[in-house]
């Protein structure tokens, strides 16, 4: 049930609580000598007793088994680590000593392991635990908790308002209908505090009977905009946010630029229209997107946690794996259509019950007051139309405002959640321009590669016939051009260094060659086919390129008990400047900073075959 709430497991807040409530049963699941999960396979056991009272247990149940099979894998692991450390600080006491109870303590908090799994984990030992230990880690952990909470001012803070509610009530909200509207000033707040008057240049914030200001809250944020307060000389007030606090005090947090204002006053208050079409753009497309995404990867799909704002909207959901782009499009494809077609948004004022009946979405466990407001759009299907939500935010009057709709992004958040991110409008536009250029761009740049390596083919006296056209297309044709060239490269480089060019050093035949800007990728699948035309002998290859070196050492097989190909690369690094290197016995390469020793580092190599 806590799942089905929007709980996930976690390491903080209410998801640890969860996390320790599951780990019980798994540690008794555990200890009743399950080897494998099996809390998930109970799933279908709660949904016979509870699925008729709450319906929405079947909707998330592949979420619900997905998150629990998961978790009790996790677990299983972390127990396994949990009694290795147990027994490892075991073994350490010495007789008639007490296990210590920081160590209880850390199993506790680290591991998830309650002092009980501890304590029944030793007694078959003989052992006990120093819970007085135990008892002072978990309280000064506990103290800490404490010190946090309290400093962070949000007690001090909720009283103030929640006076202010007592004294004048709960805020009107006019911007259903209004972006601008007259009021009075009830109350003005500064660090914390209620105060009399806002000074010019001071920041705070201010209360007023009725306003058109959205205050953050549903996942929509606050609008901004302007105060002005009433009569002559007009004082402008710049509305930087606006908040929704103790669920029903609306306060405009402002910065006073050219006067103050005062307790009691009459003032003007203008919501930015634009800014607020936008983010009411984005919250209404939320909702379409949801249905969408319902339709598409099933209804198990529930909302867990949304942002809008004027830029995108951002929603989280549930569900188990990452969508495809296939999916994705399929859901913008749904929700365009509704775009397109248009029609009003319907709100109503309704009673909580008569809302769930006409299929209205919730989100279960979420408090509600009798009467809802519920939020229509789309096109009608059969007997209801495509989106009916419980919803508190300011939407468009018509869909086809929304104008058109891009998803943008898709990720994973947590475990069996996933976080899309979505634009509308305008910004749609703009986005898929700079797509465009961006496409374009590449291609560009592609193209310029493409020449550039066709150029190089040319030098190298080889030909490739293709006109590509597309991104894909160049991308094929420069790797198939990349690898020719190579190709071309080694063979020309393996002839000018051939057999027949070899000489004797210390008994065995030798080829020591440099490459002026050669690549050094190219450099072993060189030595391999040296080695095979030598048939018995030492190949070491140096690549320069931009002040620096590349040393590959190759040694047939029948020498590799004379020559180590890791200790001359290194006597040739050391040359070049450099240190160390690795391979193999038969095939090793390192690298150096100085181009211009290539020479010495080949020369180094025969004095070591030269003992």
């Amino acid at each position: 049930f806590l799942v089905l709430d929007g709980v996930l497991p976690s390491n903080e807040g209410r998801g640890y609580v969860l996390r320790r409530v599951m780990r019980r049963g798994m540690r008794h699941a555990h200890i009743m000598g399950a080897q494998d999960p099996l809390m998930y396979k109970l799933f279908p056991t709660l949904l016979g007793k509870m699925g008729e009272a709450y319906p929405e247990l079947k909707r998330a149940g592949a979420l619900i088994v997905q998150i629990l099979e998961s978790e009790e894998k996790r677990f299983k692991m972390t127990l396994d680590r949990g009694l290795k450390m147990l027994d490892e600080e075991t073994d350490r006491l010495g007789s008639g000593e007490k296990f210590p109870g920081d160590v209880a303590f850390k199993l506790y908090d680290t591991f998830g392991f309650p002092l009980d799994l501890t304590q029944d984990a030793l007694r078959a030992k003989n052992i006990e635990v120093d819970t007085t230990n135990f008892d002072a880690c978990m309280a000064e952990q506990k103290a800490r908790a404490r010190a946090a909470w309290s400093g962070s001012g949000d007690a001090a803070n909720e009283k103030v308002w929640f006076d202010i509610v007592d004294e004048f009530g709960a805020s009107e909200f006019l911007g259903y209908k209004k972006d601008s509207a007259e009021g009075k000033i009830l109350a003005l707040v500064k660090d914390g505090v209620r105060v009399q008057e806002l000074k010019a240049g001071e920041e705070g914030y201010i209360i007023t009977n009725q306003t058109p200001f959205y205050g953050e809250s549903g996942g929509q944020v606050g609008d901004n905009g302007v105060i002005h307060t009433l009569g002559e000389a007009p004082i402008k007030v710049i509305v930087q946010d606006t908040k929704k606090l103790v669920g029903k005090l609306i306060a405009h947090a402002v910065k006073c630029d050219t006067g103050g204002v005062r307790v009691g006053q009459g003032v003007q208050l203008s919501v930015d229209a634009d800014r607020r079409a936008a983010i009411k753009a984005n919250h209404s497309v939320t909702h379409l997107m949801h249905e969408a995404l319902r339709r598409v990867l099933g209804d198990h799909v529930a909302q867990k946690g949304s942002l809008q704002d004027a830029q995108r909207t951002r929603f989280d959901i549930s569900h188990p794996k990452g969508i495809s782009r296939e999916e994705l499009d399929k859901v913008e494809e749904l929700v365009n259509a509704q775009v397109k077609a248009g029609g009003v948004v319907e709100t109503r004022l309704m009673a909580l019950e008569d809302a769930r009946d006409a299929g209205a979405m919730a989100l279960f466990g979420e408090k509600y007051d009798d009467e809802v407001r519920v939020v229509s759009m789309g096109r009608t299907e059969g007997n209801r139309v495509f989106s009916i939500e419980l919803c508190g935010g300011t939407h468009v009057k018509d869909i086809n405002e929304i104008e058109c709709f891009k998803i943008v992004s898709e990720g994973a958040l947590s475990s069996g959640v996933r976080r899309l991110e979505a634009i509308t409008g305008e910004r749609v536009d703009a986005y898929l321009q700079n797509k465009d250029n961006e496409a374009k761009a590449e291609i560009e740049r592609l193209s310029g590669e493409y020449a550039r390596l066709m150029d190089e083919l040319k030098s190298l006296d080889g030909s490739y016939d293709s006109t590509p056209s597309s991104a894909d297309e160049y991308i094929q044709a420069n790797k198939r051009l990349s690898k020719l060239i190579g190709d071309l490269r080694r063979s020309q480089a393996a002839e000018s260094a051939g057999a027949d060019e070899a000489k004797e050093i210390g008994g065995v035949k030798f080829i020591g060659k440099v490459l002026d800007g050669f690549p050094p990728k190219d450099l072993k699948p060189m030595a391999d086919d040296l080695k095979a035309k030598l048939g018995s002998g030492v190949i070491v290859l140096v690549a320069t390129n931009d002040g620096k070196a590349s040393i590959v050492v190759g040694v047939t097989d029948d020498l590799t008990s004379r020559f180590s190909a890791v200790d001359l690369v290194r006597v040739g690094s050391e040359a070049l400047g450099g240190k160390g290197g690795g391979g193999r016995p038969d095939m090793a390469q390192a690298g150096g900073p100085d181009a211009g020793a290539a020479n010495d580092g080949v020369l180094a190599i025969e004095k070591a075959l030269q003992g």
